[in-house]
């Protein structure tokens, strides 16, 4: 009577346990899977929709100007010289954007000590008076 009672209970973890192991794959695939996956559509929707005359940064780290587009294959331009000319794949693409070209503003300052800077970036706001006061980042 026990052994009947232990194949039993035995029988009903087994299944208890399948249960628990299928609900863990759901909530991982529902976690982890699934967005990764709708990030990935994403991107490659965001890699078809190039076109000629884009922006674009690659996975590299480099900007560019796209050209052409043949096949999978864009032809990228690099560099304000307009010389450097080379074809990359669209899945290189990490984003389309522009690049920031920027600078702080220039400012020839003098510390409490007469060091001189050359360069500084200065964080520049402008009063009531219209007067630029700026902030010194060192």
């Amino acid at each position: 009577m026990n052994t009947i009672l232990l194949q039993a209970s035995a029988g009903g973890s087994l299944a208890s346990m399948l249960v628990i192991y299928a609900v863990i794959i759901g909530l991982m695939w529902f976690f982890l899977i699934r967005p990764q996956k709708k990030q990935q559509k994403q991107i490659e929707e965001m890699q078809n929709s190039i076109k000629v005359g884009d922006s674009v940064l690659l996975n590299s780290g480099m900007y560019g100007k796209v050209l052409d587009i043949i096949g999978d294959t864009l032809i990228v331009e690099f560099g304000l010289n307009k010389s450097v000319r080379i074809p990359v794949l669209k899945s290189t693409v990490a984003r389309a954007a522009e690049p920031n070209l920027t600078v702080g503003k220039k400012a020839d300052l003098v510390d409490e000590n007469g060091v001189e800077y050359e360069y500084v970036e200065v964080e520049v706001e402008v009063d009531e008076n219209g007067n630029e006061i700026g902030e010194v980042k060192k």
